[in-house]
Formats: C-alpha cells, structure tokens, sequence
C-alpha cells in the first residue's frame, strides 16, 4: 500500500511541475472510462466533418424528440465548435432536467466547449485535468480509505476525534472535506485539495494525532482521484491483510 501512494504522491508532483498554462478540472464526478468514451467520440466527430452547421445542433438540443444519440452528436459536436452561441445552448441545456444517461457527457462537453472558447480568444494554453473524481477552481478531489488497527470497532470518542482532526488538518491545508463516512471498524473521506498539497502527508499528520490516544487507526492509507468505493471495495479492503 505504502508503494502505491509514493507512485501516486511522486506522479502528482511531477505533473505540477512540467505542465504550464491555464488549468481546468471537471467539477463533477465522471468515470475516467466515459472520459476515455467521450473524448474518443469527440475525435470522431472533429474528423468526420459533416455538412452541418451551429444552428441546425442548437436546435436538435432545443427540440424535444431528439433522441439519445442526436443529443449526444449535438452536444459533442458544439462542443468543439468554439462558438459562443454554442457553449451557451449546452450551458442552457445542463441547468435542464437531463436525462440521467446524458448527464455525464453534457458536463464533458461543457467541459470541453470552455477550453474550446479560451483557447481562442484567450490565445494561450489550455490544460484540461482528467481525473475520475473531478474538481473544484483550482482543487483535486480526493477520496481516503483507513481501516481500524485489528478491525477493532471504533468508540464514540474515537469516532468524534476522527472527524475533528481530519477535518482540521485539511482545512489547515486548504482543504475543504465534503463527506466523512466512519462505518464499525473503517472510515472514508471525501474532500477536496490544492493540486500541489502533499496529499498523503496531510492524512498521515492527522491519523498520528488520532493515533496518540491509542493507536486505533491502521497505518496503511489509501487515498485515490478515481473513484469511490461501493460496498464491494470496502469488503475487499477489509478482508486485505
């Protein structure tokens, strides 16, 4: 486990480091794999080139028989318009009720349609940073997984102690925590980070300071940008030795 978060601290650090330019983070929670599924869509579509036009995708965004897949062409392919008009239609269209198939790619293609937009009136570069967890401004969201020492259920006392310097020591940071889920004998957090914070060294001074009062918090983390855990991790989590 301990390999794994330095592969994960020294990739994030080296990131910061070589890339320049204005950076964006998707906000919401999308799958890396429909990352992948999208922007290979959207390769498609800038090639392929039809005789179409803003307006006629607009309209197919406006309409209400549009089909799944005409939305999905219309959106991707104003997207990568770089037109005003067109980023304010997939705007529009998000504050709408989206149909929940659809909701993943329309904050994809509105993703895309701002770099599209800055990329030329700004006239500088544009770095969109893919993670499955996504952002807010200029933070990484991050999920942390801990399991108590033994699997030894945690008391009230150790429960309100977690929540507290967890909390503290990421705010500290400049951190925001969005969500801590403490379960029997485990614990998640959900929160948000300074793309060059030290992540894991953030969790590990706090798990100390809880750890002070009786070493209840296994030592082994895992911290991650990609996902959350559903029932299936954390038994699997558990069940590690």
């Amino acid at each position: 486990m301990d390999e794994e978060n330095d592969f994960f601290s020294g990739l994030h650090q080296s990131m910061m480091r070589r890339l320049t330019g204005d950076f964006h983070i998707l906000e919401t929670i999308v799958p890396v794999e429909k990352q992948m599924e999208y922007f290979k869509y959207s390769a498609y579509v800038r090639a392929k080139n039809p005789q179409e036009t803003v307006e006629r995708q607009m309209n197919v965004l406006q309409a209400k028989d549009s089909t799944y897949e005409e939305l999905k062409y219309a959106l991707t392919y104003l997207a990568t318009s770089g037109d005003v008009g067109a980023y304010r239609a997939i705007e529009t269209f998000s504050k709408q009720a989206v149909d929940p198939k659809l909701a993943e790619w329309t904050s994809l293609s509105l993703m895309q349609a701002r770099l599209t937009m800055d990329a030329e009136f700004l006239n500088e570069k544009q770095v969109f940073i893919s993670t499955g967890l996504g952002g807010k401004g200029n933070k990484f969201r991050f999920y942390a997984f801990f399991r108590a020492n033994h699997l030894t259920p945690f008391s009230d006392y150790q429960r309100r102690l977690i929540e507290k310097e967890f909390a503290f020591s990421i705010q500290k940071n400049n951190g925001e925590v969005e969500k801590i889920d403490i379960g029997e004998n485990y614990f998640s957090i959900l929160f948000l980070m300074d793309m060059s914070a030290d992540v894991r060294y953030v969790l590990i001074s706090a798990a100390d300071v809880c750890n002070e009062f009786g070493e209840f918090i296994d030592a082994r983390i895992m911290v991650t940008n990609v996902k959350v855990y559903d029932d299936i991790d954390i038994q699997k989590e558990l069940l590690k030795k």
